[in-house]
């Protein structure tokens, strides 16, 4: 084959991998409607005034922030200035970001490994079911990705100010998802570090005019919006001392990625099904077929393109990157104890899918025999997997059992070709898995995969987890009687959570006070103050329910204001749904 044509033919194929990524995360996108109203509240906030989008605040009164970082935010805020707000305009930018994450990958795993092995790797990118779930939500994760993808094509250029340009990326990636992008700063030193040729002078010089670059960059945003007056800007969402800094080593840390104390106390009251993806943590965690089936589907190849080496094999700086990336997140989402979800796992996505490719090349040129090796450990995987939830006879365990029928056969025949075919069908899991994002996506906050909930059966994830509730604050007979009898309020609605006040924010546009925060336990007002914002005539309805417990304004509301007829304001049937009420604080 000429070099042209087999340009070409590469050509034709990673742009029929980028045809499939793009139609796996804009097909149906539409049907996701809002997904996380509490962020799509802030979007549309954000879109009334540069102070409130600056701040990320949750509201637009500017009273409370979002519990994230800005940047992610900020970008679907553009989407939505220039194509209109809507849930597909906030759903579009993450949709392309993974898009380009596909593109990105196939490049940093092409340069150093060939073509093939950057098709493959951008192949199983695009089909990786955790991907395809946070791609088609409004949630950061795919900015993070993406942001991290980018970080390590600038380290992996090995020169000084390359590592800069890296450090400065990864601090873009800290203001979309906090410390969860650190995570990734050993694999982009370890990278760099062995891609360049400088002496240790200044290496180590410019190391540390990259560690000052990612402080300034990871934490401008943050000490902006503490350094500014308190009255001047919104609460700091998710904190109990109104800190950005506090929210970025707390809540998006300690809480997250650290062990819970036994004294902490609970957002929520004790609940008879899982808020979180409580799988234990330890060592073999993400072996758990619930978090493995997200992302690990072809791990057997990443472990053989991560360690299959031969004795004069060089171990490349692509090669370091992606062996440590693998094992920062690997270790620190075993070890996670505890706010964990599993779209987390996006995180780790790249460098399987990279290392994945990586080991089916080695694989294929040593030989029939470790191929068919391959391709049966793969089958033997899959079959592990998807028997927890699907069991041992549904008709989709006959993809792995084809696979392990063709190494067999290409262990017989001592050939390569027939193993294509069972290349092919071990593709068939992870692509319904992530298929069915698209036609059963379940709980739209909190994205995950999974073949037996589109097939109707249980996913092991609970009724909150695998099941998307539109909150009954969303009624349109409630948003309606809202705004109708609003009168000179400043805010149109008060409510303990920010669940309860995010749909009437993302109906209307108006602000809408959630004055306990996300879930209603944040210190942000004290009752005084409250019926002082009554009294002024700044808050006239308030919603109670959801899941909260009892607090102090809750307390003065029930016991200062009238409770409106259901019959007046109630539309949706509260069946499946945490029932709400409706006080008016200011009865005639």
């Amino acid at each position: 084959m000429s070099g042209i044509n087999r340009k070409r033919l590469d050509s034709i194929c990673i742009g029929a991998v980028l045809v499939l990524a793009a139609a796996m995360r804009l097909w149906r996108l539409d049907a996701n409607g809002f997904g996380t109203e509490y962020y799509a509240a802030g979007v549309r906030s954000g879109l009334q005034g540069a102070a409130l989008l600056f701040y990320n605040s949750f509201d637009p009164a500017g009273f409370v922030s979002l519990d994230k970082p800005p940047v992610a935010f900020w970008i679907q805020a553009a989407f939505a200035r220039l194509l209109g707000f809507s849930g597909w305009t906030i759903h579009l930018p993450q949709a392309l970001a993974g898009i380009a994450s596909v593109a990105l990958l196939y490049r940093l795993v092409r340069r150093p490994f060939g073509i093939a092995a950057g098709i493959i790797a951008a192949l199983l990118l695009a089909l990786m079911p955790i991907a395809v779930a946070i791609d088609r939500s409004n949630n950061t994760d795919s900015w993070l990705v993406l942001f991290l993808l980018l970080a390590a094509w600038a380290a992996l250029r090995g020169r000084g100010g390359s590592l800069v340009l890296a450090m400065a990326l990864l601090g873009i990636a800290f203001n979309v998802k906090m410390l969860a992008a650190l995570v990734c700063g050993p694999a982009l030193l370890a990278g760099w570090w062995r891609a360049g040729a400088l002496d240790l002078r200044r290496r180590l010089g410019w190391m540390a005019v990259a560690g000052v670059t990612l402080a300034v960059v990871s934490l401008s945003w943050s000490l902006a919006f503490d350094l500014t007056p308190r009255d001047r800007r919104p609460y700091a969402g998710s904190t109990a001392g109104n800190s950005m800094l506090e929210l970025a080593v707390a809540h998006n840390g300690l809480e997250r990625f650290v062990l819970q104390r036994p004294d902490r106390p609970r957002a929520v009251p004790a609940l008879p099904f899982e808020l979180y993806d409580a799988v234990p943590a330890g060592a073999l965690r993400l072996a758990t077929p619930r978090l493995a089936a997200q992302f690990a589907w072809l791990l057997p190849l990443a472990l053989a393109g991560l360690f299959l080496l031969r004795r004069r094999d060089r171990i490349d700086a692509s090669l370091l990157l992606w062996g440590v990336w693998l094992l920062t997140y690997g270790v620190v989402f075993s070890a996670a104890g505890g706010i964990f979800h599993l779209y987390y796992l996006s995180a780790i996505t790249p460098p399987v899918a990279a290392l994945a490719g990586l080991g089916a090349v080695r694989l294929w040129r040593r030989g029939p025999g470790w191929l068919a090796i391959g391709l049966a450990l793969c089958a033997a995987w899959q079959l592990h997997l998807a028997s927890e939830s699907l069991g041992w006879t549904s008709p989709w365990l006959a993809a792995p059992a084809v696979a392990i029928a063709v190494a067999v056969l290409t262990l017989v025949r001592g050939k390569r070709p027939p193993a294509m075919v069972g290349g092919v069908a071990l593709l068939v899991l992870p692509a319904a898995w992530a298929l069915s994002t698209l036609f059963s996506p379940g709980n739209l906050t909190l994205p995950s995969a999974s073949l037996a909930r589109w097939l109707g059966r249980d996913d092991g994830r609970g009724p909150v987890l695998s099941n998307n509730y539109i909150a009954l604050s969303s009624d349109p007979k409630l948003i309606d009687f809202l705004t109708t009898h609003r009168g000179d309020a400043r805010f149109v609605v008060a409510a303990p959570t920010a669940g309860l006040a995010a749909p009437v924010i993302v109906r209307t546009g108006l602000p809408a006070m959630a004055y306990g925060g996300f879930f209603g336990n944040e210190p942000i007002l004290t009752v005084e103050a409250f019926a002082g914002k009554v009294k002024r005539g700044e808050v006239r309805y308030a919603l109670l329910g959801g899941l909260t417990r009892p607090n102090p304004i809750t307390r003065w509301v029930r016991a200062n204001g009238r409770l409106v007829a259901p019959s007046e304001w109630l539309s949706m049937s509260p069946a499946g749904r945490w029932p709400i009420q409706l006080f008016d604080l200011k009865p005639d």
